[in-house]
């Protein structure tokens, strides 16, 4: 225990160069927070409190004093705490915003529903205000279920995402024909002149 003791004292102040399982890099020094701290006066300093699991690697840079002494710094835990869940349940609700095993061109179909209907991923079926379902191959015609007001707005949604979807990859596979006629050609289409 006494061990223990001495390498936490050993790590307090550390700074280190970290780079998160996220791709994240930043440069930060190690404190070791103490339930019970209220207030002192000194600067404000900004506070990130990173699980260990989500640090990929890090490098030792140097030693310092530790950041959070209680001599110097506020910490008001609680506030930390309620932020720290509030961030988790915004990460949470984000993640199941992210269709699983659906093509990028569905993934922006629920993202435009999402900005005025309720909208939750079924697997790989955009479920509408728990009633109209998108399905795979996710055109106009792949809508179904709910009250006929209700599918032809999301039908109107889809179609809207298509025809913006096909405006981009038109204008970014243009090319030039021998005739001076431009040919928009989809990624995977072959063209013989």
């Amino acid at each position: 225990m006494e061990a223990q003791a001495q390498g936490e004292d050993f790590a307090v102040g550390c700074i280190l160069s970290i780079k998160t399982t996220l791709g994240e890099e930043f440069q930060a020094q190690l404190g070791k927070l103490q339930e019970g701290v209220k207030s002192a006066a000194g600067p404000k300093r900004n506070i990130r409190l990173l699980k260990a699991n989500y640090i990929k690697e890090f490098t030792f840079l140097g030693q310092g004093e530790d950041p959070l002494d209680v001599k110097k710094c506020f910490l008001d835990l609680n506030t930390l705490q309620s932020r720290e869940e509030s961030a988790i349940r915004q990460a949470e609700a984000d993640a199941e915003r992210i269709g699983v095993g659906v093509s990028a061109e569905a993934q922006r179909i629920f993202d435009a529903l999402s900005k005025t209907l309720p909208v939750r991923w079924d697997k790989t079926t955009i479920v509408v205000m728990n009633e109209v379902r998108v399905g795979s191959p996710y055109l106009p015609e792949s809508v179904s279920g709910g009250t006929p007001a209700a599918n032809e707005r999301v039908r109107k949604v889809a179609n809207a995402v298509i025809l913006h979807l096909n405006t981009e990859i038109a204008e970014e596979h243009q090319i030039m024909g021998k005739d001076g006629l431009w040919i928009v050609a989809k990624p995977s289409w072959t063209i013989d002149y």
